[in-house]
C-alpha cells in the first residue's frame, strides 16, 4: 500500500505508479549510467537507450559505480497475484537503491515502462541530484491506452520521422497503441475543393487508386501563394512498415485502421466494378455491393495486403470502423448531389440493410482471423445508433462461427456534457462482446481550437466503470493538445476516478512546466477563453463553410455567409465578442512568446513544442477576430451607403495584422499541419485584398457600394 508520504515524494511522476514503497535512505542520480540487460530484445535495448538519451542520461560501457540493469524474467519468477491477468504484459517493478537500479518485467513493454519511470526520477531530480531509495511496483487499469490519428491534412503530410516523434511522446505517457487512418473519405467536405478523400497506403494492382492532394495558402515566410499537389508522404513513400517497427521498439503497437461502406468514395468512384449500384444497375460512386464477388475479392486482397506488406511480424488489431453509413455527396462534378451508400441492385435490395450489415462484418472478422489479425475493432454507431443490429441474435451467429471473442466494439461520442444512451461499453458487454472507449483528443486542429477535456474525463470513467479493455481516442496529434492525450494515459493508467480532469490537468501542467506552471497555466486559460467563450467567433471559421449541400450556392461564399450570420445577432455583442476573442488571444500570444524563448534542457523539446503549437493557435485567433471585427465594421458602413476614408484605410491594417498572425502560425505550428492551418487563414487575406480594392473604388464613386463583393472564388475551392 502506497501511503501519502510515499506518492508526494514522487508526485512529479505522471502515470503515477501504483504502489511506491520508501527503503530508506537516499540515491545520487548519475548522468552516466552503465546499461546491462537480461533477455531484452535488441530493438528494446535500443529503445532504452534512446529513452535515457531524451532524459540527458548517457550510456556508457566503462561507468562502474551508477548501473541500471533490466531483466525480463519468467513470469512464474514475478510476484503478480495482486496483479489483473490482462495487466500483466505491463507489470514492472523498478528498485533504486545506492546508485543501483534493477527493473524485473515479465514482458519487453514492461521493461519499456520501467525505464520510462526512471527517466521521470531524472526529470523530478532536476538531473543530477538525489532521491529516496524505493521500490515501484505498477501496472496499468486498463490494459490498451493510445490515440487513433485519422487521416486528415496534417498526418497526410507527417514523414516517418514525424510520426516516430507521436510514438514517442506517447510512449514517454506509457501509452501502448497508436491507430492509423488507411482509407477515409467526406464527400461532403470540399476543403481543397472536391471530395475529401485519403488513401495512406497503395492498393497492389490498383494504381488508380490514389489520392493527391492539393492544397494553397499564403506563406508569410516567403512573402508568396504556395500551391501545392501532393500525395500524402505515407503512401509516396510506403513507409507504414517502419512504422509497424517503430512501435515494436517503443513498445507501440500500431493498429490499421480502414473504412468501407461509410466514408468511402474514392475506391467506388475509381473501381467502378465493387461501387454500390442504382437500381438500374449503374455504380454510384460511393459504398459496395456486398452482393458481388468482386466486392470481397478486393476487399481481402487490399486488407490481406496490408497485412502481410507492413505487419510482419504478426497482427494483433485491425480496425474495420463501418461508421456512419449515410447519405454522402461522392460526385466531384456535382456537388449538391445526395447519394445513399446501400447498394440498391437486385440482390442486395432484396435483404435488409441490417442483414446485409450483419453478414458483411461477420465475413470480415471472420477473413481477417484468418489471416491471423487477433482481433477485429469496430465502430459502435452504425449497430446501436443508426441501426439495430446489436442483438442476441447477431452475437449468436458470430458465437456459432467462433468469432464472438474476435470481435471489440470501439465506442465514441465526443460531447462535453453528457453520453449519449447508446454509448456505453456495458451494452456490449451485456451480449459478451468486449468494447474500447474513444474520446476526442484532439481534432479539426487545421481549422480551429477545440477543447474537448472533459469528454476524455467522461469516456474515461464511464470506460473503467463498465469494463473496457482500453481507451483509444478519435485523433490526430497536435503537440498543443498534448494536455488531452496526457487525461487519457493518467485516467488509463491508473484509474483514479475520483481526481477531476481539472485536477489531473493542473497536476500535469505543473509536472511538465515546474517552476514555469503558472505562465503556462495563464497563456493557456487565455488561449482557452478566446477560442470558446465567446459565440460570435464560432460563425467566423473558413472551414464549415466548405462543406456542400443539395442545395446552392457551391462554392458558398466566404466570408459572406459568415458575416450573414454575424448580421443575425445583437451587433454590439457581436463587436465585443470579437474585440474580447482578440484581445484574450493576444494575452495568450504574449504568454506563450515568453515561455516559447526558454531552452533545453530548462524547457525539454516535447513540452516546447506544446508551447510553440500553443502560440500558433493563439495568434490564429487573434489574426481570425482581429479581421472579422474589421470585416464587420466594413459590413455594417456597406450596407448603409456609407464608405469612409477610415474605413478603406482600415482594411489595410486589417491586413497587416493578419499577415502578422499568421507568420506566427507558419513559424509555430507543426510543419506538417502549418499549410492547412494557413488555408482559411489564407481565404481571409485574400479577399482583404480584395475587399481594399472594391472600397476604394466605392470610396471614389465609380462604383456604388452594393457592389462590393463579399467573396472571393479561389482557384483551389472550385467544384
Amino acid at each position: 500500500m502506497t501511503s501519502a508520504k510515499d506518492k508526494g515524494v514522487f508526485s512529479g511522476l505522471m502515470p503515477q505508479p501504483r504502489v511506491i514503497r520508501l527503503l530508506g535512505g537516499t540515491t545520487e542520480l548519475s548522468e552516466d549510467v552503465r546499461l546491462v540487460t537480461s533477455n531484452v530484445l535488441p530493438l528494446q535495448r535500443k529503445a532504452m537507450r534512446g529513452i535515457l538519451t531524451v532524459a540527458n542520461v548517457r550510456v556508457v560501457a566503462n561507468k562502474k559505480k551508477f548501473v541500471i540493469e533490466v531483466r525480463v524474467e519468467d513470469p512464474a519468477s514475478m510476484k503478480m497475484s495482486d496483479v489483473p491477468e490482462a495487466a500483466r504484459e505491463d507489470y514492472y517493478e523498478l528498485e533504486l537503491c545506492d546508485s543501483r537500479v534493477l527493473v524485473r518485467t515479465a514482458s519487453q513493454a514492461g521493461a519499456l515502462w520501467g525505464v520510462q519511470t526512471l527517466v521521470g526520477l531524472y526529470r523530478e531530480a532536476g538531473g543530477n541530484g538525489r532521491v529516496p531509495n524505493v521500490l515501484v511496483r505498477d501496472w496499468p487499469e486498463m490494459p490498451v491506452r493510445g490515440i487513433f490519428v485519422e487521416n486528415k491534412w496534417g498526418p497526410d503530410r507527417m514523414k516517418l520521422a514525424d510520426w516516430h516523434t507521436v510514438m514517442d511522446r506517447l510512449a514517454a505517457l506509457k501509452m501502448n497503441c497508436l491507430g492509423v487512418g488507411l482509407y477515409g473519405c467526406w464527400g461532403s467536405c470540399r476543403y481543397e475543393g472536391a471530395p475529401t478523400e485519403f488513401l495512406m497506403v497503395p492498393v497492389p494492382d490498383h494504381p488508380e487508386l490514389k489520392t493527391e492532394k492539393t492544397l494553397r495558402w499564403y506563406s508569410p515566410k516567403q512573402q508568396d501563394w504556395v500551391q501545392e499537389t501532393y500525395l500524402p508522404a505515407m503512401f509516396a513513400e510506403d513507409f507504414l512498415a517502419e512504422l509497424v517497427t517503430g512501435g515494436e521498439e517503443r513498445g507501440i503497437t500500431v493498429v490499421p485502421f480502414v473504412n468501407s461502406l461509410g466514408h468511402n468514395t474514392m475506391i467506388p468512384r475509381l473501381y467502378p466494378a465493387v461501387s454500390a449500384k442504382a437500381k438500374d444497375g449503374s455504380p454510384k460512386g460511393i459504398g459496395y455491393c456486398l452482393s458481388t464477388p468482386e466486392t470481397r475479392q478486393f476487399i481481402e486482397a487490399f486488407y490481406g495486403s496490408i497485412i502481410t506488406r507492413y505487419f510482419r511480424t504478426g497482427i494483433r488489431y485491425f480496425h474495420i470502423q463501418l461508421d456512419e453509413v449515410w447519405p454522402d455527396h461522392p460526385d466531384p462534378a456535382d456537388p449538391h448531389r445526395k447519394v445513399e451508400p446501400w447498394c440498391e441492385c437486385k440482390k442486395c435490395s432484396g435483404r435488409s440493410r441490417e442483414d446485409n450489415l450483419r453478414d458483411y462484418i461477420i465475413w470480415l472478422v471472420g477473413m481477417l482471423a484468418g489471416k491471423g489479425v487477433g482481433k477485429v475493432v469496430m465502430w459502435n454507431d452504425q449497430l446501436t445508433r443508426h441501426m439495430k443490429v446489436l442483438d442476441k441474435s447477431f452475437v449468436k451467429r458470430l458465437k456459432d462461427a467462433g468469432l464472438q471473442d474476435r470481435l471489440l466494439l470501439h465506442w465514441w461520442w465526443y460531447d462535453n456534457k453528457k453520453l449519449d444512451a447508446s454509448v456505453h461499453v456495458k451494452l456490449g458487454k451485456a451480449l459478451g462482446l468486449n468494447g474500447w472507449v474513444a474520446p476526442m483528443t484532439c481534432y479539426f486542429n487545421w481549422d480551429r481550437l477545440d477543447i474537448r477535456r472533459e469528454n476524455v474525463g467522461l469516456m474515461l470513467r464511464m470506460g473503467l466503470a463498465e469494463g473496457a479493455e482500453g481507451a483509444v481516442s478519435y485523433a490526430v496529434h497536435d503537440p498543443a493538445w498534448s494536455d488531452h492525450e496526457a487525461l487519457l494515459a493518467d485516467y488509463g493508467w491508473t484509474g483514479n476516478v475520483k481526481e477531476s480532469v481539472s485536477e489531473v490537468h493542473g497536476k500535469w501542467i505543473q509536472v511538465r512546466f515546474r517552476e514555469r506552471a503558472g505562465a503556462f497555466k495563464a497563456a493557456q486559460a487565455a488561449l482557452g477563453k478566446a477560442g470558446t467563450a465567446f459565440p460570435a467567433l464560432h460563425s467566423c471559421h473558413y472551414y464549415a463553410y466548405t462543406y456542400c449541400g443539395e442545395k446552392p450556392p457551391f462554392p458558398r461564399p466566404y466570408p459572406g455567409e459568415a458575416l450573414t450570420a454575424l448580421a443575425g445577432m445583437d451587433a454590439a455583442k457581436v463587436k465585443s465578442d470579437l474585440q474580447n476573442a482578440a484581445a484574450a488571444a493576444h494575452t495568450a500570444v504574449q504568454g506563450f512568446s515568453e515561455l516559447s524563448k526558454a531552452t533545453e534542457p530548462a524547457l525539454p523539446a516535447d513540452d516546447l513544442a506544446c508551447v510553440r503549437s500553443s502560440l500558433g493557435e493563439a495568434a490564429r485567433i487573434e489574426g481570425l477576430a482581429t479581421a472579422f471585427a474589421y470585416l464587420f465594421t466594413a459590413w455594417q458602413g456597406v450596407q448603409k451607403k456609407k464608405v469612409t476614408d477610415e474605413l478603406v484605410a482600415g482594411c489595410k491594417e486589417a491586413r497587416k495584422a493578419l499577415l502578422e498572425s499568421m507568420a506566427l502560425v507558419e513559424a509555430n505550428k507543426p510543419e506538417w499541419v502549418a499549410p492547412s492551418c494557413l488555408r482559411g487563414l489564407s481565404a481571409l487575406l485574400e479577399f482583404l485584398e480584395q475587399l481594399s480594392r472594391d472600397l476604394a473604388e466605392a470610396k471614389k464613386g465609380k462604383t456604388p457600394p452594393s457592389k462590393v463583393r463579399w467573396t472571393v472564388e479561389h482557384p483551389a475551392a472550385r467544384s
